[in-house]
């Protein structure tokens, strides 16, 4: 008796989120910190579509510092089923042989540390250490400046500044 008490009350609730209007609110885009080759990203995507889940808004310094994140993630994770679009979704300005330097990637785990964001209006700076371990087991360790913009809420990392400054995005 107490369980099916349980189970109306929670439909109960869901019924009166998804009246509200709370799912309408929900962003389309997804949580963009999960990205598509995480474990939960079908379980967290299928709660949002209905409004049982909301993210929350997050200051722009840490949405580009995600951004970063996620571009790094991405690379890392290159050969997983989603990982160029996610790859795309956080940055601009990429290469005529895009996505060549994502298929090559030799990203095995990524470090990023000491990150320190300065927002701009629509733009955005950081400046970080990175530390890639790659498929052969060399770490390379360096010092990164990188430009982002703010594209309709979601921040992207200025891929040709990347690039400029690690071979590893070439």
């Amino acid at each position: 008796m107490r369980a099916a008490f349980i189970e109306a009350l929670v439909a109960a609730l869901v019924g009166v989120v998804v009246s509200t209007g709370v799912a309408g609110a929900v962003d389309s885009g997804g949580f963009p910190d999960v990205p598509p080759w995480h474990w939960a990203s079908d379980a967290v995507t299928k709660d949002q579509r209905a409004g049982l889940v909301v993210g929350y808004p997050a200051a722009p310094a840490g949405l580009a510092q995600n951004a970063i994140t996620q571009v790094y993630e991405g690379f890392a994770h290159a050969g997983a089923k989603g990982a160029q679009e996610w790859v795309e979704r956080f940055t601009y300005n990429r290469p005529a042989s895009w996505p060549v330097p994502l298929a090559r990637s030799e990203f095995a785990q990524v470090t990023l540390s000491g990150m320190r964001v300065a927002v701009h209006d629509d733009t955005a700076t950081a400046v970080f250490t990175a530390a890639v371990t790659t498929r052969r087991g060399r770490t390379i360790t360096m010092p990164m400046r990188v430009e982002l913009r703010n594209n309709g809420g979601d921040w992207q990392v200025d891929y040709a500044g990347l690039a400029s400054r690690s071979s590893l995005f070439r």
